[in-house]
């Protein structure tokens, strides 16, 4: 994960300037980190022991439960301020960091029994070479598991934000996100799965979170460009909610889409 720069915009966004907040800002509501990465052992197929490689691992939200259910983790990431955070929670946990560019994974051929990368493919330009790499350090039975968070039900309003503010992400489209690694040539593997659960915050927390630019799609506005979309974002919350102040339920959920690489 990592933060472009005006002079090399085919750099990955990374994330050093969130690292103090991630967990208060992108972490699950409690006991739903344990059912998600239940959720991507079970599509994985994997057993205790197997070798799992995180790209963009961040602080660990997803590659400490799946430690606790005994797999061995390795996470790289281009923050070196997101790892020590992970570092900061890992105790005993299976779960080794690698400061490294996922284009370019300094990793054996068929070192790992399957890649995870969740919430990471919109931040990477060279997000292609990060599907050869990936490829390259599976083993021949192994999977790429690819999930993010689903927060639909209350980002609606950002569609229309967009369609007067045009900013493109780094890498994967919105609008392809979830399907991307099928138009490369990678196999759908079983069922795509979802996980449903429920936010409860005060809806005012929101506006404040994009004010602060807590979300890495801000960092390339203006000023001026955050004060519209906070108040586009404040009024949207106005009429689903009414008060901003009273905790409100905000549906969300996760999704998980495995898949085997191209066939040569």
């Amino acid at each position: 994960m990592t933060e472009r720069s005006a002079e090399r915009p085919d750099e990955s966004i990374v994330f050093d300037r969130a690292a103090d907040r991630y967990d208060a800002t992108r972490g699950f509501p409690p006991g739903v980190a344990e059912r998600v990465a239940a959720l991507v052992q079970e599509a994985a197929e994997l057993k205790p022991r197997a070798r799992l490689l995180g790209i963009g691992v961040g602080t660990g939200r997803l590659a400490l439960p799946l430690a606790a259910r005994g797999l061995r983790v390795t996470g790289v990431d281009l923050s070196r301020s997101m790892m020590e955070r992970l570092l900061a929670k890992r105790g005993s946990l299976p779960v080794d960091v690698v400061h490294a560019d996922a284009a370019q994974l300094p990793f054996k051929d068929t070192s790992f029994d399957a890649v995870l990368g969740v919430h990471v493919f919109h931040l990477i330009p060279r997000w292609r070479d990060v599907l050869r790499e990936v490829a390259r350090v599976l083993h021949p039975h192994g999977v790429f598991v690819h999930g993010a968070d689903d927060r639909a039900a209350h980002w609606a309003w950002l569609e229309g934000f967009g369609q007067a503010h045009p900013f493109k992400n780094a890498g994967v489209s919105y609008e392809q996100i979830e399907s991307f690694p099928e138009q490369e040539g990678w196999r759908l593997v079983g069922t795509p799965c979802r996980l449903a659960f429920s936010r409860f915050l005060e809806p005012r927390r929101l506006v404040e979170q994009l004010v602060r630019r807590d979300w890495s799609w801000t960092w390339r506005l203006s000023d001026g460009q955050i004060a519209e979309a906070a108040e586009s974002l404040r009024a949207a919350l106005t009429r689903r909610f009414g008060h901003l102040d009273s905790s409100a339920e905000l549906p969300s959920g996760f999704w998980v889409r495995t898949y085997r690489p191209p066939t040569a």
